[in-house]
Order: C-alpha cells, then sequence, then structure tokens
C-alpha cells in the first residue's frame, strides 16, 4: 500500500493567475499559514501601511477562526461538542448557532451528499494520517456512527445534542466559514484571499471591475484550463488527489460519498461560485460527491454556479451551467 495522505476537504485548485490593473494605488500582499495550509491575502490601498492594516484584519478574523473550529486544539468549541456527553445539549454561541443552521440547511438540501459528521468515517480511513483501508467490520462500524441523522440540531435553543458517537469534521466547509468571517469583519478597499485553494474577493471592486483567477486542469495542477472574472463571492474546487490511496492497485479516492462510505474516484474536478464561502466549500464537495451527472442536473434546477472539467481521451470536457458560464472569461486551453 502506498502511503498516502487523506483529506475530505474541498481539495481547491484553483489559483491566482494575475492581478487586476489597478496601478493608481498599492498593491499589497501577505502570506500567511494556518487552518493547515497557506493562505495568500491581497489588498488595494493608498498606502503600504494602510494595506498590511486590513490584512491584519483579516488574519485575526481566520486566526479566530481556527481557535474556534479546529479539531486539532483540545480547546476549540468544535472539540468540546465532539466530546459532549451523549444526550446533553450543547449550547452553541449565536454565530456557531448560524454556521450549524447552514450546515444542516445544505445537508438537507444536497440529500446528505453534504455531510460534516464523518469523522469517524475518516478516522477509519486514517485520513489526517499516512490512510488506511479499514477492514469491512470497523468500515461499518464508522459508517453506523457517522451523519448528521445522529445529532439533534434546536435552532430555536442553539443547542446541539449528540445522540450516538458521532464527531464533525470541519474540513468540507471549515476554510469557507472562515472566509465569511473575514468578510463581515474587513473593510470596503478592494481584497482577496486565497485559502488553500479557495478564494474569495470582497470590499469595493477593483478599478477593472475584478479579479482574475485561474482554475486549474486537473490533469496538470500548473495549468491553467479556465479563467474567470470575480468582483464578488467565492470560489472553491474538489478534484481528485494525487495523495490517493492505492490499494492492491485500486485507487481509492480521497472524498467520501457520506450516504454510503465509500471513497469517489473522480479523475476531473468540480468549481462552485457562491456569494457566501461557507455554500461555495460545501457544495463543492456535494457536487464532487454527485458526480457530473447529477450534479449538473442538481445544479442547473437551482440556478447555481457550478463548472466540472471532466477528462475524457485526452481532451478536456468543459460543463458549465448558464450561471457559471457568465464568470469565464477564457475557456478551456486546448490540451497539448
Amino acid at each position: 500500500m502506498r502511503a498516502a495522505a487523506l483529506v475530505l476537504a474541498s481539495c481547491a485548485v484553483a489559483a491566482l493567475s494575475g492581478q487586476d490593473q489597478d496601478t493608481t494605488r498599492l498593491l499589497v500582499s501577505r502570506t500567511v499559514y494556518l487552518m493547515g495550509t497557506r493562505a495568500v491575502l491581497s489588498t488595494h490601498a493608498d498606502t503600504r501601511a494602510a494595506g498590511l492594516a486590513t490584512l491584519d484584519s483579516a488574519v485575526v478574523a481566520l486566526e479566530e477562526t481556527e481557535a474556534e473550529l479546529s479539531t486539532w486544539r483540545d480547546s476549540s468549541a468544535i472539540s468540546a461538542l465532539n466530546r459532549q456527553p451523549l444526550g446533553q445539549p450543547w449550547f452553541a454561541t449565536p454565530r456557531l448557532c448560524r454556521m450549524f443552521n447552514d450546515l444542516w440547511m445544505w445537508h438537507q438540501a444536497t440529500n446528505g451528499a453534504f455531510d460534516p459528521a464523518i469523522g469517524r468515517l475518516l478516522d477509519a480511513w486514517d485520513v489526517h494520517g499516512d490512510g488506511r483501508v479499514p477492514s469491512d467490520g470497523a468500515q461499518a462500524t464508522a459508517l453506523s456512527l457517522s451523519g448528521l441523522r445522529l445529532l439533534l440540531f434546536d435552532a430555536g435553543r442553539c443547542t446541539v445534542t449528540r445522540r450516538s458517537d458521532a464527531v464533525i469534521d470541519v474540513g468540507a466547509f471549515g476554510k469557507g466559514e472562515a472566509l465569511d468571517r473575514v468578510a463581515a469583519k474587513i473593510g470596503d478597499e478592494p481584497w482577496l484571499i486565497d485559502l488553500g485553494g479557495q478564494i474569495t474577493v470582497g470590499g469595493r471592486a477593483p478599478q477593472d471591475g475584478a479579479w482574475t483567477v485561474a482554475i486549474a486542469d486537473p490533469r496538470q495542477r500548473d495549468r491553467a484550463a479556465v479563467e474567470v472574472r470575480l468582483a464578488a463571492g467565492s470560489i472553491s474546487t474538489s478534484a481528485g488527489s494525487e495523495r490517493d490511496l492505492v490499494e492492491n492497485g485500486t485507487r481509492i479516492g480521497h472524498i467520501f460519498d457520506p450516504r454510503t462510505g465509500t471513497s469517489v474516484v473522480f479523475d476531473g474536478s468540480v468549481t462552485v461560485w457562491h456569494a457566501r464561502s461557507l455554500a461555495a466549500d460545501a457544495l463543492s464537495t456535494a457536487l464532487f460527491v454527485m458526480g457530473p451527472e447529477e450534479g449538473l442536473r442538481w445544479s442547473r434546477t437551482r440556478g447555481l454556479a457550478v463548472l466540472y472539467l471532466i477528462p475524457k481521451d485526452g481532451t478536456l470536457r468543459v460543463e458549465a451551467t448558464p450561471s457559471f458560464r457568465q464568470l469565464i472569461s477564457q475557456d478551456v486551453i486546448a490540451p497539448e
């Protein structure tokens, strides 16, 4: 078995491909490492000091979110929830209550394709370690202890009650929640944050109206396939990974279908734009789980902005909903 690190997350492969053409003000950028990934923050400002002050405010919001959501920190709110005795309500802060309301809403809307309460399933596959294929018994036990159906959320009282030993994993929504908190905190200056590949822009639009962002070719991650123009909102991409586990010659994807507990193997990618970063984060995972046929049908009926890049016979097929087509500034680069 080839050792691999498995992550249940929006394996975002979008990257900033160019800056806007606002030459009258300084472009100020900063790189930090948090939430287990690299964050690149950029803004336009009259002075470098003013730009760094804006970015410092954004970093504080990201750090506060990490402290509250990280399952790697015993002191975090999510860790406290995951330790809460069964049957005893756990009281959420108003901010977390709003977040949980979103999580349950997207879980229901996607018919369970998005489900963050699969920590036991991820543990069984050692997704935060070297990866392993669990025994049939261990897989069955993990699946029986996974799913939001095992947690009771009372939005009126802002409580979550664990009815079984299920635990929350933040991989499919944590970055999005952090970026939403940044958007609520920093000011009106044009800004862009690339948090481990999920890109959110906000504030006043740049001088030329939008930021140019590239979405990678899933076959060759260092090459752009599609360019989009973002004046607001967030894009999140889920894709197969070079870190997928291979067992006895069989590839096992790093993203799991929470409804069945099985890995999803898809060589392409799906990108979602949404005004809310958490929604883009959660939906990119759910639509990867659904796959192109079901995912496009589901997205089109809801007017969502979704792009699938599908490798086939040496070519890259582009399937985009009408809402996403409006964002594209440059279509797929022809394969070599």
